[in-house]
């Protein structure tokens, strides 16, 4: 038995080893775009407005995980301002070029809207709370990094978010599409 699991953690090893050189970390922000549906005139619109984002990926040679987020810079007409996070699985099925790289992404997330209208929820037992609502949310994306650099990247991106339970902006998705500025580390 325990020379079976000695051959375990060294056949693991080597794989890491041999693995090692297609490992990259990226870091990026960027600024976006978000379009939501309204389906009612008079709710709140979530979409419009500049969405500053910020995100991690690792991968491991073509495929890897990630998470962002992206928030409202400021506060819309209707004192919202609303955030979306999500954390994802990532395919880099084949590159275009040496410096043009696509990225699918398919995960799952959350959108939260902030309120600062006085609508905060109080309870005994958690105190008040300044939201709106938080949902579930289900995300696939594309992006392209296109490296200026060996390191360096610019990387155009599209985000769709499927948002379960929406009632209060009957909205049930959101599009977001922007621009980032990123860097990658290791890589091979």
């Amino acid at each position: 038995m325990r020379s079976i699991r000695t051959a375990l953690i060294v056949l693991a090893g080597l794989l890491l080893v041999r693995l090692a050189p297609a490992q990259s970390l990226d870091a990026f922000v960027g600024l976006n775009a978000l379009t939501a549906n309204q389906a009612v005139q008079n709710i709140p619109r979530l979409g419009g407005g500049l969405f500053p984002s910020a995100g991690v990926n690792f991968m491991l040679g073509a495929v890897g995980v990630g998470g962002e987020v992206a928030f409202r810079a400021a506060q819309n007409s209707s004192s919202l301002r609303p955030i979306y996070y999500d954390f994802n699985l990532l395919l880099d099925p084949f590159h275009i070029s040496r410096s043009i790289v696509p990225e699918l992404m398919v995960g799952v997330g959350a959108q939260t809207i902030r309120s600062y209208q006085g609508l905060a929820q109080c309870s005994g037992l958690s105190g008040c709370v300044d939201y709106a609502g938080s949902h579930l949310s289900g995300h696939v994306g594309l992006a392209f990094k296109v490296y200026l650099t060996e390191h360096i990247f610019l990387r155009p991106e599209a985000h769709f978010y499927f948002i379960r339970n929406n009632q209060q902006f009957q909205a049930s998705s959101a599009e977001r599409f922007g621009i980032s500025l990123g860097y990658t580390l290791g890589g091979g």
